[in-house]
């Protein structure tokens, strides 16, 4: 829970750009598409960011919060820029 708690800004932003991506992506704008669209980037950021966590916890390093939320950013980063590209 140190991971929300302590990057509430962090995670707010987080939440405000992928609702964003999410309006301008999505071919028709309906509560449950936007929904669905946040938290499948959602889940595709924790998932990316899950193998870094693992291969440092792995090492005996395991990341800090703000490392975490690092790569929670890069992942979501990666699928936004992936999703914006495509759009015609």
């Amino acid at each position: 829970m140190k991971l929300i708690t302590n990057h509430r800004l962090w995670w707010s932003f987080l939440m405000v750009a992928t609702l964003i991506v999410s309006v301008i992506t999505s071919q028709e704008i309906t509560l449950t598409g936007i929904i669905i669209s946040m938290l499948g980037h959602l889940v595709f950021a924790v998932a990316v960011a899950t193998l870094p966590w693992i291969v440092y916890w792995l090492i005996k390093k395991p990341l800090n919060t703000e490392q975490m939320m690092t790569a929670i950013t890069i992942g979501w980063l990666i699928l936004s820029v992936a999703n914006l590209s495509v759009m015609p």
